[in-house]
C-alpha cells in the first residue's frame, strides 16, 4: 500500500497526495503486482480502514517542521512522527495509536511501515500551488517510493495481499484523478 496523505487545497500540504499520483503514474507504466495507492485528506481512526488487510504500507506525509527547509524529506517511524497534521492530529488519534488500536481489535496491520514526510513551507494559505521547493521533491521520492515498494514485491513470497473490499473512509482523488474528472 502506497498512501499519500495531504489537503488538495492547501499548498504545500499536498505533496503526499501528488507523490502518490506520481507513483500511480509510474505504476501504470510498469505494474507491480498487489500495490495499490490510495490519497486520504483524513488520519486517526481512517489510516486503520485505509491500511488494514495489508503487508507493507509506505505513507507519504507533509512535515511542518520550524525553521525546517522546505522540500526535504525524512523518513519518520510510527514512534516518530512529530509535524504531521493527519498523522499527529490534536482531535483525532494519532498514527501509532491508530496501529495499536487496530492490533488490540484484531484487524490486520502492515508489519513493515515506512513514513516519507515532505518538509512544507507554506501550508496555510488557501491555494493548489506548491512551493517550488517543494514541488520539486515530488518525482524524486515518488521514483524512491516505487524502489521501496518493488523491493518489498520481490522479497515477499507472492505480491503483498490487500483487502478484497474497497475502503470506506473517504479518499481525496489524486490530482491527476481530478483533471480527469473535470475533462
Amino acid at each position: 500500500m502506497v498512501l499519500g496523505l495531504g489537503n488538495p487545497v492547501l499548498g504545500d500540504d499536498a505533496v503526499g497526495l501528488h507523490v502518490a499520483a506520481e507513483v500511480e503514474r509510474l505504476l501504470q507504466a510498469s505494474p507491480l503486482p498487489g500495490v495499490r495507492v490510495l490519497s486520504s485528506a483524513r488520519g486517526g481512526f481512517a489510516l486503520i480502514d485505509l491500511l488494514a488487510g495489508s503487508t507493507h504500507a509506505m505513507i507519504v506525509d507533509c512535515l511542518e517542521a520550524p525553521g525546517g527547509k522546505p522540500g526535504t524529506v525524512r523518513r519518520l517511524t510510527l514512534k516518530r512522527f512529530a509535524g504531521s497534521a493527519r498523522l499527529v492530529g490534536a482531535h483525532e488519534m494519532n498514527v501509532a495509536d491508530a496501529f495499536e488500536l487496530a492490533r488490540a481489535l484484531g484487524i490486520g496491520m502492515p508489519e513493515t511501515v515506512e513514513i516519507l514526510a515532505v518538509e512544507g513551507g507554506e501550508m496555510r494559505t488557501l491555494g493548489e500551488e506548491m512551493t517550488p521547493p517543494v514541488a520539486a521533491a515530488v518525482q524524486p521520492l515518488a521514483r524512491t517510493v516505487l524502489r521501496t515498494v518493488t523491493r518489498w514485491v520481490r522479497s515477499s513470497s507472492g505480491a503483498p495481499r490487500q483487502r478484497s473490499t474497497p475502503s470506506a473512509a473517504p479518499v481525496v482523488p489524486t490530482p491527476a484523478q481530478r483533471k480527469r474528472r473535470r475533462s
